[in-house]
């Protein structure tokens, strides 16, 4: 403004200059000759020049107020902004001319001039003002440039919880430039929610929230410069409070508390932080476990127990608001009684107990239990209750040692006991009459006393006066029996066992019971008495085993046993009675001082619930027993199916020397009976007489009460010595002489009959158990013949065994009604074992006891039951392991799978291997059919594979009325065609894998009611192929668990449980020689056995050769009444020794 003032009075005093010169010519009539000078524009704009020239040409300032300025371009680079300006309206002279402005410029051509401004301030007008350089503008050309925005914006951001700030690198032209600005957050979740924007910042947002933010800025209200959309998520901010707390699963010491993530948690929520009110933060990572246990905590108390949800920052941990809620812990066992209860009689029979109740009660109750108990009175489950624990009872009985006992209770768990003890004192009101008659009865007891000293004294001299005439009886009673030759003992033994055994009992009992003459007086001392198991069977004096006496302990040296003499050998055997519990230590001295190596139990240590002997040696889980100076240790114990062995460490300490004792126990000797079988006690025989050395001492037998049993076992043993020195045996005079020496020595007369019995049995048939590593050479012996034309040894021994035709009833299968059951009219089942199945309606109650442990003789069939071709096999463990029967007929299925069901039976052995034109002769195939029917049992076939020459079959069988399902395998085997099996090492696989899975039960497994049995064998009719198996079977358990077999045992065994078993000489060599097989060759020769202690020679046994019974005669069994009419063959051949009814039903043993 001020320039332009200075230009108006610049051209204001020009214009005045030329006003007064033309005044002057004028006035003076002339011209001037100096020339006019243009004006001059200096930097001050109020100064004025004006320059005249004298030349021609004027110099006198231009009008330039008709020159337009008109800008025509512009362009941008960086901070440098240019315009390119036309100057319009100049004349052909002025274009000549040159500007000069104020401001940086180019020509570019006469009319036209490019202005660069340098970091010009954007959004502004620039003044330029320009003048020509040869000549002045009477007015400078004055115009103006706008500078537009030709910057870019960056844009930042700054989030928080809950707002976003946009912020710009230059906010400076945004205010310059006037420059419209826009920001649009929108909520991804929520599109309709408007947030409030406080300048370039929006608030009220949510925390850790994503929101759709849009940026624009909008430049002269139409040019959009910045346009961009970005998704921002807000920081994390505090969490909110977590939902639905709660107690859950509280124990006496814990609690579980659960909680829900809070509605708002404003964050990725890492975790929560727990505490109660006594213990520090529980910071929990794990967020997809919401719960937390409490634990050690107090019982029946009540906590606060607080959550709240944790968010991270940057730099710190958000804590969200915590919550809390209040939970109890169950009710737990109070605390013990810390101090003793104190108790005292207030009365002869009353008494105060004052107790202190628990610190800590841990329940809702404070109770004391008082139970308390004494001799005559008991008292259980009273309480009482007082508020200082304090209880007083009376009326107690005098004299009398009561027990108290205090337990707290909390209303839920009673606490540890704690007890106190206090004795009552005497009734003082009633001590008088107490006393009054306490004299009257010790009168009378002392009157009592003299009297009976009297009548002993008396008794004592008549005894002592009669005692020979009573020796002189015992001796006179005896019978004058001569020694039986072994050439006629089975005779001897037949005439004496018939008519009931009545000679047996005649010799008997005409031996005294106790020989009188002997003394019996160290026995019967008081110090004694209490040692002896049975008041009348005690030691005599002359031959009783005196112990090393102890000092001060009267009877020291006393113990219920007898020296007792062998077959021509004084004092082998020591007869004991079996230990009492305090007569244990007497026995064990006994052993160390004899020197004994061998101790021969034959009793059980309980009987019919009755207790026969102490267990006098460690079990293995005790290992050892002390007994003073004596220490035992068990270092080995096998256990077989009718004996035990035990090693025994014996180490006594006084004496510094230790020594091993070999126990066998005896397993299967009945209570009130004689072992079932004689060959059991002739095997135990050699297993004590393979233990035997020369140089240790006696061997210890006991039973129960030392004679019944342990007298019959000495019998044998010594008999059987007399039978191979002498050939003659004199059961009668031995036991005379046992009498002699122990009282009641063979206590019974079945013991006596069962003596006659084993030596018959070792006469007639021999000892034929070989041990296995002998097995290859013994078996050579047993085929060569020496003649060549004598039968070999195996086939004298076959010959040998019995056929046992006729010897059990067969009315069940003889039958008119089941004679169609039975595939083979010579092979019935006995009627003492076979099977019974019940009928249908009877299935339900199987668990009940079905029948008898054994049918009766008399084979009368139950209405209950129904009959079928089957037959009970005692297995090697002497349980009804086995069930051999005949191969099904089309009309017996049915009751085949009966069977199976009622039995339990766990597998099936077929050896029938028929072809397909006589398929249904030898066997029905049951086994074809994948599923069939029988009344009410439907069986299914579900596995069936091949495993070389047999196939094994699973079938299930379901019971409609119970919906019961059991599983039977089948294992049959194919190859068993000719007489004897195809491929005998694959029927020995089988054989072995249907013993690993289905082993036999041992007795003591199976209950009295068992009727169960573990496998079915059958082949056509269940006699050949099937006993050949079954005895199969019973040795090579007897192989893996003893080492040793006898066929000729196992045979003759199972030849008494059903017809037709093993008839034929090749299957009993089969049998040895299938055995045979399995022993291993050493360096590529059989081993030669080293020990022949228990080989004993039977060749000359039996002086008559029997001649050779075909297999037709064996088969061939009489009908009924075939039986009444047919004379009684020779025992010795047919049926074996003859048994004893006398023997084994009518007379029992009393021990």
């Amino acid at each position: 403004m001020i320039l332009y003032l200075n230009l108006l009075m610049v051209l204001f005093i020009l214009q005045y200059q030329n006003c007064s010169a033309q005044e002057n010519e004028k006035t003076n009539g002339t011209k001037s000759t100096s020339p006019t000078t243009p004006p001059i524009l200096t930097s001050q704009p109020s100064t004025t020049t004006t320059a005249l020239t004298n030349d021609n040409t004027t110099n006198l300032d231009i009008n330039c107020s008709h020159i337009a300025p008109k800008i025509v371009t512009t362009s941008v680079n960086i901070s440098e902004y240019s315009a390119t300006v036309m100057f319009e309206n100049m004349s052909a002279e002025e274009l000549k001319l040159n500007l000069n402005c104020n401001k940086n410029n180019t020509k570019e051509n006469i009319s036209t001039y490019i202005y660069t401004f340098q970091d010009a301030k954007q959004c502004t007008n620039l003044n330029v003002e320009c003048n020509f350089n040869e000549r002045n503008c009477i007015s400078p050309i004055i115009f103006s440039v706008p500078i537009p925005l030709y910057s870019n914006f960056t844009l930042d951001l700054d989030v928080t919880e809950n707002s976003i700030q946009f912020e710009w690198d230059k906010t400076e032209l945004l205010d310059a430039c006037r420059i419209n600005e826009s920001y649009i957050c929108t909520d991804q979740n929520n599109h309709t929610k408007d947030f409030l924007r406080d300048s370039r910042k929006v608030i009220g947002l949510e925390p850790y929230t994503n929101y759709s933010c849009t940026v624009k800025l909008i430049y002269n209200n139409n040019t959009e410069i910045y346009n961009d959309s970005k998704v921002i998520k807000t920081k994390a901010g505090k969490p909110g409070e977590v939902k639905n707390l709660k107690c859950f699963h509280n124990t006496s010491t814990s609690i579980t508390i659960t909680w829900e993530e809070p509605e708002s948690p404003n964050g990725p929520l890492p975790g929560y932080i727990v505490r109660n009110d006594s213990t520090e933060n529980v910071f929990i990572t794990d967020t997809d476990r919401l719960s937390y246990n409490f634990t050690e905590l107090d019982s029946y108390k009540e906590y606060t127990l607080f959550v709240k949800a944790v968010n991270n920052k940057t730099d710190k941990y958000l804590h969200g608001k915590e919550i809390e809620i209040k939970c109890r812990t169950d009710v737990g066992k109070p605390e013990s009684i810390e101090q003793s209860p104190t108790v005292k009689l207030t009365s002869n029979n009353a008494i105060e107990i004052d107790c202190q109740y628990p610190k800590k009660m841990n329940g809702p109750k404070k109770e004391m239990h008082l139970n308390y108990s004494g001799e005559y009175k008991t008292s259980f489950g009273k309480i009482q209750k007082h508020p200082n624990c304090h209880f007083r009872i009376e009326d107690l009985n005098y004299l009398t040692n009561y027990t108290f006992k205090l337990t707290p209770f909390n209303g839920k768990e009673f606490g540890l006991s704690t007890e106190v003890s206090i004795k009552t004192k005497y009734n003082d009101k009633a001590l008088i009459g107490f006393l009054v008659f306490f004299i009257i009865i010790t009168t009378l007891a002392l009157l009592l006393v003299l009297f009976k000293i009297y009548k002993l004294q008396r008794g004592s001299s008549s005894q002592c006066e009669i005692l020979p005439l009573v020796n002189q009886d015992d001796e006179k009673q005896l019978l004058n029996i001569d020694p039986i030759p072994v050439e006629v003992l089975l005779e001897t033994y037949k005439k004496k066992n018939a008519d009931e055994g009545r000679l047996f009992l005649d010799e008997f009992q005409s031996i005294p019971r106790v020989f009188s003459k002997f003394s019996i007086k160290e026995a019967r001392k008081s110090s004694n008495q209490s040692k002896n198991r049975y008041i009348d069977i005690l030691p005599y004096d002359d031959n009783r085993v005196v112990l090393s006496g102890i000092q001060g302990e009267p009877g020291s040296d006393y113990i219920n046993a007898s020296y007792v003499n062998g077959f021509k050998e004084p004092r082998k055997y020591i007869a004991a009675q079996g230990p009492k519990d305090e007569t244990v230590y007497d026995f064990w001295r006994m052993v160390w001082e004899q020197k004994s190596t061998i101790i021969v139990m034959v009793t059980r240590c309980e009987e019919g619930n009755r207790n026969k002997c102490a267990q006098y040696w460690p079990s293995l889980e005790d290992e050892s027993a002390t007994y003073n100076e004596i220490v035992l240790k068990i270092t080995e114990e096998k256990i077989f199916p009718d004996y035990i062995t035990r090693k025994l460490h014996i180490n006594n300490e006084k004496e510094r020397s230790e020594r091993d004792v070999t126990h066998i126990q005896f397993t299967v000797w009945p209570d009130h009976g004689v072992p079932d079988d004689p060959n059991l006690l002739l095997k135990l025989r050699r297993r004590v007489n393979a233990l035997n050395n020369f140089f240790s001492g006696p061997i210890i037998v006991h039973c129960s009460a030392g004679v019944g049993r342990t007298g019959t076992y000495v019998s044998i043993d010594a008999m059987l010595e007399g039978l191979e020195a002498e050939g003659r045996v004199d059961v009668y005079g031995y036991v005379v002489q046992l009498r002699r020496q122990r009282c009641l020595m063979v206590q019974v007369e079945s013991q006596y009959i069962f003596i006659h019995k084993c030596l018959v049995e070792y006469s007639q048939f021999g000892e034929t158990e070989v041990s296995i590593p002998e097995l290859p050479h013994s078996l050579n012996n047993l085929k060569s013949r020496d003649p060549p034309s004598e039968p070999s040894q195996l086939e004298s021994e076959f010959q040998r065994l019995p056929s046992y035709r006729n010897w059990r009833l067969q009315k069940a299968g003889n039958d008119q009604n089941n004679k169609d059951l039975n595939r083979n009219p010579k092979v019935i089942p006995y009627d003492y074992n076979r099977v019974q199945i019940k009928l249908e309606e009877e299935q339900p109650n199987e668990e009940n006891e079905e029948d008898s442990e054994y049918s009766s003789d008399e084979g009368d069939t139950e209405d209950a039951t129904k009959y079928i071709n089957a037959s009970y096999i005692i297995g090697f463990w002497g349980t009804r392991s086995v069930i051999a029967t005949q191969g099904p007929l089309e009309n017996t299925v049915s009751d085949f799978w009966q069977m199976i069901f009622q039995k339990k039976v766990k597998a099936i052995v077929t050896l029938s291997a028929p072809s397909q034109e006589n398929k249904e002769a030898a066997c029905f195939p049951y086994w074809e059919q994948k599923k069939e029917t029988h009344e009410d049992l439907e069986v299914e076939l579900t596995n069936e594979k091949s495993c070389g020459s047999y196939t094994e079959r699973t079938f299930q069988i379901t019971y409609s009325k119970k919906t019961d399902k059991r599983t039977v395998c089948q294992f049959h085997y194919e190859q068993w065609k000719e007489e004897l099996p195809g491929n005998p090492k694959e029927l020995l696989n089988m054989i072995e894998k249907i013993r690993k899975e289905f082993p036999d039960k041992r007795v003591e497994e199976a209950s009295k009611h068992d009727k169960s049995a573990s496998l079915v064998v059958h082949c056509s009719d269940g006699s050949k192929k099937t006993g050949t198996f079954c005895a199969l079977w019973n040795l090579m358990e007897s192989a893996h668990i003893e080492g040793v077999i006898d066929v000729f045992q196992t045979v003759k065994n199972i030849r008494k449980q059903r017809p037709g078993m093993v008839s034929s000489l090749e299957h009993y060599q089969f049998l040895y020689d299938i055995i045979a097989s399995t022993v291993p060759a050493q360096n590529g020769q059989i081993k030669t056995p080293n020990r022949q202690e228990d080989t004993v020679e039977i060749q000359n046994e039996v002086e008559v050769k029997v001649p050779v019974v075909k297999e037709k005669e064996q088969n061939d069994i009489p009908q009924d009444d075939e039986i009444k009419t047919k004379p009684k063959e020779d025992e010795s051949t047919s049926n074996g020794p003859a048994e004893a009814p006398f023997t084994e039903v009518t007379l029992r043993i009393d021990e």
